[in-house]
């Protein structure tokens, strides 16, 4: 009878306002949560509780983690009505706050309680057939993954590109071949990409006009930040012949700034789910967290809050989102140790990283274990050691937790009022890896998650080796190497998946070739006169230039599609002179 009811009201609503439903959903849910409370589409997402969490809502376990005593996490079952839904919430005791129904969240208020006396709530609301997951709402003293900036005496030095042998500068480009990556950009497409961080210098000339929010509360949510603002420049830095270049530059970032406000020294697991739903919902493909709660362990050893909660919310929240028809990767970073540095297991670093097969909970979505963890993406840092060698930095968290490494040391990007610094951390590792993931989604937008992420961590040439000068202390740590990204095989891969027509062709050119054009596009000549593409298969001529955009010559190629052709070498004639058709602007 209640559903009759509510349909009767809402066909009077949709009718009355003259609109049709579909293409109004702000208006329906506003008109929906005055009648009754809650709203009434899958898009809806209200967050204005965080404001109003105060210091004593929060009740510490053990210094480092606890709960909120006053509210309830509660994930609502996507098979029932809309009037079993309201009946629900009618009955359950407490006072309806917030929402995010692409995930199928609900936060309910109650009066003051011991967290005994919440769990046996959440046990209570577990009987209703209208709920999937109930829990506490933890809180952890998230810190972002990163370590003080260092004084670095080579660091404002800009040498030539040399991705053989990365150094300066432009280190964590050339380590992943980013330059070659760029070279296919005729291939991309735009990119959605989300960042759950700190907040963001929207007037940063790097990142202006880059930038947007889910909503118009979340953008008067944020605060300038140094961490937001080099995140965001690794990903997507303007290619404005200023500071730095960011790897994905044909992108938007959909931001979310994940601190409740400037002095809160607590962060919730609700603020991550509501800005990982939020971006999603908002467009994002790959979204990025450096950030995590490894600096707040004493020990190694998981809290009650991790092994029971954290990864049953995080992976049905994925479920949900996934059921709905977004696609998505979850990259965030595996953490720079415990309090005092010493790594541990990445799986303690909370959110998606202590997500595995024994604790994944999809409820009644249907989404099997394999899409869930095919959608996250743990990135440990890398530290540069000369002539094209890596290890993993020396605060690196460990184990099989994670899946690839990046660049994470002495990183140069964007920092608040317009200027730049350098941070070291695997929150600076995470970052390139979402954002060689966003360029492979860009060459193909009909690639899943989960066929990125296999892209991406496999598409690698070089790897972080164990750090054998660390003393790790924990006798449990699982030690492995971990393949780096590279930027231009994975995006080379997405382009062979996508084109069966293209080949590859390598060879070595004997001067000082910078680039070579080959079919109307140009390729990066690597400094020891190496080069490797992918092309439309045929034959052509492939023209050879120096760094000044001289020509030096050329050859002929033929490309065999689905093929690898090995070009053999071409030695260079000194006596070709430049001419100024020859120059390349």
């Amino acid at each position: 009878m209640l559903n009759q009811i509510i349909s009767v009201i809402m066909s009077f609503v949709i009718s009355l306002t003259g609109l049709v439903y579909s293409s109004f959903n702000a208006t329906i849910d506003s008109l929906s949560e005055l009648i009754f409370g809650i709203p009434y589409s899958a898009e809806a997402i209200k967050a204005d509780f965080f404001n109003n969490i105060a210091e004593n809502d929060i009740e510490s376990a053990d210094g480092e983690t606890g709960y909120i005593n006053n509210k309830i996490a509660v994930f609502i079952n996507p098979e029932i009505s809309f009037g079993d839904k309201l009946a629900f919430f009618n009955s359950s005791g407490g006072r309806l706050v917030g929402w995010s129904t692409p995930a199928d969240l609900y936060v309910i208020e109650y009066y003051e309680m011991s967290y005994e006396a919440i769990e046996a709530k959440c046990d209570r609301l577990l009987r209703s057939e209208a709920v999937e997951l109930a829990i506490p709402v933890t809180v952890f003293k998230y810190a972002p993954d990163r370590t003080p900036s260092d004084d670095f005496d080579y660091s404002d030095i800009i040498r030539e590109w040399d991705e053989i042998k990365p150094d300066g500068r432009n280190w964590w480009l050339e380590a992943i071949d980013a330059r070659q990556a760029w070279d296919y950009s005729d291939y991309f497409s735009k990119i959605n990409i989300g960042i759950v961080d700190a907040g963001f210098d929207l007037e940063h000339p790097e990142l202006e006009g880059k930038i947007s929010f889910p909503s118009s509360k979340l953008a008067k949510r944020n605060y300038p930040d140094s961490h937001g603002c080099h995140v965001a420049g690794i990903i997507a830095a303007h290619h404005n012949g200023l500071g730095i270049t960011g790897i994905c530059d044909n992108s938007n970032l959909i931001c979310v700034d994940w601190l409740p406000d400037l002095l809160q020294l607590w962060i919730s697991d609700l603020a991550i789910y509501f800005g990982f739903s939020s971006v999603v919902e908002a467009g994002a493909k790959v979204v990025n967290f450096s950030l995590g709660s490894s600096a707040s362990k004493y020990e190694n050893d998981s809290s009650l809050f991790e092994k029971l909660i954290t990864p049953r919310a995080y992976s049905y929240m994925m479920s949900s989102l996934l059921s709905k028809g977004y696609d998505f990767i979850a990259v965030q970073s595996a953490g720079n140790g415990d309090e005092s540095g010493n790594p541990i297991d990445a799986r303690h670093n909370g959110c998606f990283t202590n997500i595995n097969e024994n604790n994944i909970f999809t409820g009644s979505y249907g989404v099997s274990a394999d899409e869930i963890l095919g959608r996250i993406i743990v990135v440990a840092s890398a530290e540069n050691k000369g002539n094209g060698n890596y290890v993993q930095s020396f605060y690196s968290n460990v184990g099989s937790a994670v899946d690839v490494s990046a660049p994470g040391e002495n990183i140069f990007s964007c920092s608040v009022d317009g200027g730049y610094e350098y941070m070291s951390g695997t929150s600076m590792a995470a970052p390139v890896a979402t954002a060689v993931a966003s360029l492979v989604w860009s060459v193909n937008p009909d690639f899943t998650g989960t066929e990125v992420k296999e892209i991406v961590c496999t598409s690698t040439d070089s790897v972080a080796k164990i750090n054998t000068s660390v003393p790790y202390i924990y006798d449990d740590l699982e030690l492995m190497d971990y393949p780096m990204v590279n930027a231009k095989l994975a995006v080379e891969e997405a382009i062979r998946r996508t084109d069966s027509k293209t080949g590859t062709v390598s060879g070595k050119i004997n001067g000082d070739a910078a680039e070579m054009v080959f079919d109307g596009v140009s390729h990066t000549v690597f400094s020891d006169g190496t080069y490797s593409f992918v092309a439309q298969s045929g034959n052509g001529k492939a023209e050879v230039f120096d760094i000044e955009g001289n020509k030096l010559g050329g050859f002929d190629l033929t490309v065999e599609a689905g093929k690898v052709t090995d070009a053999g070498e071409y030695t260079v004639s000194h006596n070709i002179p430049a001419t100024p058709s020859d120059v390349i602007n």
